[in-house]
Formats: C-alpha cells, structure tokens, sequence
C-alpha cells in the first residue's frame, strides 16, 4: 500500500481518519513520534482518543491536548521540559 502522504510503498501504515501513513510521516511529530517508537499501544490510545481527521489535524496536536489524554509516565516516557536547570 502506498502512503497517501509521501506515495512511498509500505508494507505497514497507519491509519489517521480516513488515510493511511507511514511511519516516517508520523515519526516526524516531535511528541507523537517519540510515543510511537517507545510504545505503539500508547500512540494508539492517543489517536483512538483524540481522533485527527486529517494529517495536518495530527500535526497540529500539542503537548497539553496529549498529557491531558493519557499519563506517559505510566508508559515509562521521559518527556524534555524546558525548566529544569542543572547545578
């Protein structure tokens, strides 16, 4: 099958509303495609949840809508946050 974002042929794609993608198209959300490589099942709960239409309605999703879905820390996912400071 094909990716209808990229046209590359995949023998796996994911499905976001009612297109499929690849994994290089999903990986390239910074958040999202963290969740995808450390957990599927989590990414899957969170599309399940939060239901994108379109890939630039998947694109457009942030932290905040994400964190309020589901807890990564229950998945052992270590987010960056911008405030911590190292002595």
């Amino acid at each position: 099958m094909k990716c209808d974002n990229c046209g590359k042929e995949q023998t796996w794609l994911e499905m976001l509303g009612p297109n499929f993608y690849c994994h290089r198209c999903i990986q390239k959300h910074k958040l999202l495609g963290l969740v995808f490589r450390t957990n599927t099942e989590a990414f899957r709960k969170i599309i399940k949840k939060l239901k994108p239409k379109n890939y630039a309605e998947y694109m457009a999703l942030e932290r905040k809508q994400i964190e309020q879905v589901i807890n990564l820390r229950k998945y052992d996912i270590k987010l960056k946050t911008t405030n911590v400071i190292e002595l």
